[in-house]
């Protein structure tokens, strides 16, 4: 029996090596029984062995389109997308004639955002199948440049909740920016879907998208109308249609079609429906909604968050904070209750204990948009500019509709000093929200700070037409004007400004800005120190009295002023650089120091404080002390411009480390193309290393950006001597006396000259 068994055995081995003989022996044949085993794996259920029979039919022949299109199905099957997508393109390739292929690769290549490649696919199908839906979706998709409705609206959604106050904005889905031919040509795809199959919610729901994003709002209503006639529980058609009525200003529309949501049972919907009755301030309606899922552990810490959050908006702080912080305690990591965390902290003053939970929130969930946005305010919050700049533009990058991000963008931007990139950020929310007045009047003061006139201009006209008698749009005309040199113009719509809105700062700030200019200072220190004896703590005033007293050169009065200010907001560090400033002009060397110094030390990150520290040293001829300040600059950030090449200098006139002084200056100019000094200091550098020929070179580049430089004038003389060219260092240095009368230097070498 026993070896009978082993006889048995040996047969069959024997047998299983001759089938895999014959089968390798003929491909054909391997690859059909390996297609066969699969397709009957997929039929029992079993994808992953399936996978595995349909990628050794392949191995066989691997230009089988069959398989290789339902090895892409089985990958779909498993939710495996991403070889879904790739199998389903290569079975397109394989089989050109094959429609069901090329409408599978064109779905996947607009969900990729290949606009092109998935119209180049499907038009073919079209023109074989002119009633192909699917086709006609794709082409009208492509044409257009759309994906997915879903993914749209879920956008719009987190953008609302970062700016609810502002959910009118979002009227505008999206916004097309192609040749009204491909628009024109989109739609007929879109409505040619619906007339083939006026019954298929998918065509107008995809109809209802095109319209949506290319501001048909009214005919995207009518499309979700009519998709939930034809079937009334479709999830996506109620959820759109109700973020359409938030974004369009009807919020009482969309309470049915929350709770016909919320009807379905599926929990995030019922949290939707809460969060709509929050939204419109019925705080019972929300509770009754939320006190339920509260009970279930799979909801509580969603629902007690609402919750504590609904008691804090009705003033019950300390109750709202004892809910949050039970809901922390079972999860310490919960983003949304670390948000509101974070944000009441903020309104309670304590921005600096809300950073902590901002940044445990992101953490925690990198990809939450929410937490990135609170981090980035808080940041904003506490003027640590580069920090914010850095987590709004996360935020961007998860959602691109973040127009509150966008703006915040272009605000800072500004701040910075980068005007080409507040036009780029405002341009974005402006295209996202067309119907936001704030958005445009966000870009029309990017464009002043571009000084591009002409086109601030056109963007400012809608709003002075629906706005003429606004304070903020009458300012901004009058920053208009002053840029175009009209200074009467300017000053009437500032004048015009604060008799509509007293209180405008801004029309306060651009008349001081006149008087200034104008040499009226009596007239510009009457107006701001009649507005302080009436709002004697507004720090935004005080500054702009400080700038008066400056340029009175009341130095005294302009010092205590701006200690008023930093005693009032500590974090004010436009404050700090003009006491600093001010010290300075008052010949307070070391006290400006110890404030650059102070600077440096609350913002690690900024290079301006600590470099400013270091001239005052250099200015006092404290040179050891102000190499070791250079250095430490430049050691902790390479990209320190003037610090690098002030520290060059310092090198050139100790005559050592020529070499090093040479590559820090020319990163420098690398970094600085158009400034003289640093072109001087690479000359004084080469004529140090006695290469006059390369030292004339660069000095002549710092006089042609500044001719009228007498140390330039100076230097160039001293190289064209040492060239042995005597009579244009001549004349180099009669030009530095004629700017400079005393030159004693130039008038020494001239003698030399002459003699």
């Amino acid at each position: 029996m026993h070896s009978h068994s082993r006889r048995v055995s040996k047969f069959l081995v024997t047998g299983l090596f001759c089938l895999i003989a014959a089968a390798c022996s003929d491909p054909e044949q391997a690859k059909k029984e390996h297609f066969d085993n699969a397709e009957a794996f997929m039929a029992a259920g079993k994808v992953q062995e399936a996978i595995v029979e349909y990628r050794n039919a392949l191995a066989q022949d691997p230009r089988y389109g069959d398989a290789r299109f339902k090895l892409a199905q089985a990958y779909q099957t498993a939710g495996n997308a991403n070889q879904a997508f790739r199998e389903f393109v290569r079975a397109a390739d394989l089989m050109p004639q094959n429609n069901e292929a090329q409408v599978r690769a064109g779905s996947y290549l607009i969900a990729a955002g290949e606009f092109e490649d998935a119209r180049t696919r499907v038009q073919p199908v079209i023109d074989r199948d002119p009633s192909n839906v699917e086709a006609q979706l794709i082409l009208g998709n492509a044409l257009v440049g759309l994906k997915d409705l879903d993914g749209a609206v879920r956008e719009i959604e987190d953008a609302i909740k970062l700016d609810p106050k502002r959910a009118l904005s979002y009227s505008n889905l999206a916004s097309v920016k192609l040749a009204q031919g491909d628009r024109d040509a989109a739609k007929a795809a879109f409505e040619k879907a619906v007339a083939i199959d006026p019954q298929s919610t998918r065509a107008r729901l995809a109809l209802a998208y095109f319209q949506w994003s290319t501001g048909d709002s009214v005919g995207a209503e009518a499309s979700l109308k009519k998709t939930l006639e034809i079937e009334s529980t479709n999830r996506l058609a109620n959820r759109t249609l109700a973020v359409l009525y938030m974004a369009s200003g009807r919020p009482q529309l969309a309470e049915p079609l929350f709770k016909a949501l919320a009807s379905s049972g599926v929990t995030e919907a019922s949290l939707q429906l809460a969060d709509y009755y929050r939204s419109v301030g019925r705080r019972a309606d929300a509770v009754a909604v939320l006190e339920p899922l509260k009970k279930d552990p799979a909801t509580f810490a969603a629902a007690e968050t609402r919750l504590a959050a609904i008691a804090y908006g009705a003033n019950e702080k300390s109750r709202a904070h004892s809910l949050l912080d039970g809901v922390l305690a079972k999860e310490p990591n919960n983003t949304q209750a670390l948000v509101f965390k974070a944000g009441w902290l903020v309104d309670e003053g304590k921005a600096q204990e809300a950073l902590t939970f901002a940044q445990r929130a992101v953490k925690g969930e990198p990809g939450s948009i929410e937490g990135h946005y609170a981090l980035a305010s808080i940041h904003d919050r506490l003027k640590q500019r580069k920090q914010a700049i850095a987590e709004f533009n996360e935020v961007l990058r998860l959602n691109p509709r973040a127009v509150p991000a966008q703006m915040h963008l272009s605000r800072l931007n500004l701040l910075e000093g980068a005007a080409d990139n507040a036009v780029t950020f405002a341009e974005g929310a402006l295209s996202n929200a067309p119907n936001n007045p704030n958005v445009r009047l966000g870009l029309v003061r990017a464009l002043l700070a571009q000084k591009d006139a002409a086109r601030a201009e056109q963007e400012l006209a809608p709003l002075i037409k629906q706005y003429p008698d606004e304070p903020v749009v009458l300012t901004t005309t009058g920053t208009l004007r002053l840029l175009r040199g009209d200074n009467a113009g300017a000053r009437a719509s500032y004048e015009r400004a604060l008799k509509t809105g007293p209180r405008s700062i801004e029309a306060l700030a651009g008349l001081t800005s006149l008087d200034l200019r104008e040499k009226k200072t009596a007239q510009a220190r009457a107006r701001v120190e009649q507005r302080l004896a009436t709002e004697p703590d507004r720090t935004d005033v005080l500054m702009l009295a400080a700038e008066v007293y400056r340029v009175e050169r009341n130095f005294p009065k302009a010092e205590a002023t701006l200690r008023q200010v930093i005693q009032k907001d500590p974090g004010a560090s436009t404050a700090y650089t003009m006491l600093s400033r001010v010290l300075l002009m008052a010949g307070k060397l070391d006290a400006a120091r110890v404030e650059f110094d102070q600077m440096s030390a609350r913002n690690p990150s900024d290079i301006g404080a600590p470099t400013m520290a270091a001239m005052i040293v250099q200015g006092q001829n404290k040179t050891a002390e102000a190499r070791k300040r250079y250095e430490a600059i430049v050691a902790k950030n390479p990209d320190a411009a003037v610090a690098a090449n002030n520290l060059a200098w310092i090198y050139a006139e100790e005559g050592d480390k020529l070499d090093e002084a040479l590559s820090l200056a020319q990163g420098a100019a690398a970094r600085l193309p158009d400034n003289p000094e640093v072109q001087d200091t690479i000359g004084w550098i080469y004529y140090k290393k006695e290469l006059p020929a390369l030292a004339i070179s660069a000095f002549e580049k710092s006089l042609e950006r500044a001719p009228e430089n007498p140390l330039y004038h100076f230097h160039l003389a001293s190289a064209l001597n040492k060239a042995g060219n005597t009579r244009r260092a001549r004349e180099a240095a009669q030009q530095a006396i004629k700017l400079k009368p005393d030159y004693a230097e130039a008038q020494t070498l001239l003698a030399q000259l002459k003699g």
